[in-house]
């Protein structure tokens, strides 16, 4: 299946190289900005862009032409990708992978845990439910809470929105899941879905129908919007304030969702006596958790370059002088908890769920730090071997 259409406008883009000078991770002067730019509208993108950039698609945010040049970073890594294949250690980071980073973890989950996730895999109709995400699955236990409404969850890995895959530029597979969550969603008879991941928001409610022409005629409701709409109206009582510091790890989606939504964690922060110290890449300028330096074509989620980068964040974190790191991505939650393995000293990193819940009187569970090492020993036992392999693979919806 060959690109649907090209994202990327060249007739609105100027060559006045916002878009790479403003990258929070790139962080180049005008003038190489405006080099790079032009080098890579003619189809000549240099190893310093290619292997930095985490497909955020922070340009596409900071283009004051609307003109989409993310996407021709990202088109690159597909055209390499369509001639030559990924390289095989790539395999087990892929989220439609029959085995991967999260299966490892999943399949030695506790058994509450594993009872949550096989009453999550229903096919059963209906209207309003909870979509949990990919990154959740292997956390279940952030769902323990009176917090989350009562109604049914759904999900399971092979309801996965495509994230990842999307921002790879793997956009023929990413396509296809589209269309299977669709035709799923269409089968649930889903109107109004609770969304846990903010990645997923944007994914169903903006990139698939804008990028993709894949419509959903669903109601999506980012799970922070939720939270903050029930603080307010009191039905989730503040019992008491928790008078301690966080820095916020910010989604790669949440710029796209407005600058209020950007707000939302920092006013649900200070509602329960939290005060925020903000990293200096933060909100719109916000970098990725780590993850992000896996999706290059060159890359293919070398764990090294995750880590270091992943450490990079904890310790421009840890420079705010916070307790803890807040997160409201699963993933980040994950990602930042596996590179303080790493980090002696690194403050430990909490969902915002759990932090609401510590300040309504529930007690999180906090297994985070057990799921970090698991995590950990699949990437060890499973993909370090493929380190040293040249072998490509192409990889296929199951």
């Amino acid at each position: 299946m060959g690109l649907r259409k090209s994202f990327f406008d060249l007739e609105k883009c100027k060559l006045c190289g916002e878009c790479l000078h403003q990258c929070p991770e790139l962080m180049l002067t005008l003038d190489r900005a405006r080099e790079e730019k032009a080098g890579i509208n003619r189809g000549e993108i240099s190893l310093l862009v290619s292997r930095t950039c985490t497909g955020c698609f922070n340009c596409d945010f900071y283009c004051p032409n609307q003109a989409n040049p993310a996407e021709t970073i990202v088109d690159h890594w597909w055209r390499k990708y369509q001639n030559q294949g990924l390289a095989l250690r790539a395999k087990y980071f892929l989220p439609l992978e029959r085995d991967n980073f999260r299966t490892y973890v999943m399949e030695r989950l506790p058994a509450d845990e594993k009872a949550l996730l096989l009453s999550w895999n229903s096919e059963t109709r209906c209207e309003e439910f909870i979509y949990p995400g990919c990154n959740v699955c292997a956390v279940p236990y952030i769902t323990m809470t009176g917090l989350l409404p009562e109604i049914p969850i759904r999900g399971a890995l092979d309801w996965c929105c495509g994230e990842m895959i999307y921002r790879m530029g793997l956009y023929d597979l990413f396509e296809q899941q589209g269309q299977r969550m669709r035709a799923r969603f269409k089968e649930l008879g889903a109107k109004n879905i609770l969304m846990m991941c903010t990645a997923g928001t944007i994914i169903f409610s903006k990139v698939l129908p804008e990028k993709f022409g894949i419509n959903f005629d669903i109601k999506f409701k980012p799970l922070l919007q939720y939270l903050w709409e029930e603080m307010e109206s009191g039905r989730i009582k503040i019992e008491r304030k928790l008078n301690f510091t966080a820095t916020l790890q910010d989604s790669c989606y949440s710029k796209f969702m407005g600058k209020e939504y950007m707000e939302l964690p920092r006013k649900i922060l200070e509602r329960i006596g939290i005060k925020v110290k903000e990293m200096p890449r933060s909100k719109s300028r916000a970098v990725c958790c780590g993850i992000g330096a896996g999706f290059s074509i060159d890359s293919a989620y070398n764990p090294v370059w995750l880590i270091r980068s992943t450490m990079r964040r904890i310790r421009e974190a840890k420079k705010t002088g916070a307790e803890i790191i807040c997160a409201y991505c699963a993933g980040c939650l994950q990602m930042l908890s596996v590179g303080g393995i790493f980090y002696p000293g690194a403050p430990d990193v909490y969902h915002i769920l759990e932090l609401i819940q510590m300040a309504s009187g529930e007690k999180p569970k906090r297994r985070i730090k057990e799921r970090a090492r698991l995590i950990l020993e699949g990437v060890l036992k499973n993909q370090a071997p493929e380190l040293l392999s040249r072998k490509k693979f192409f990889p296929e919806l199951k």
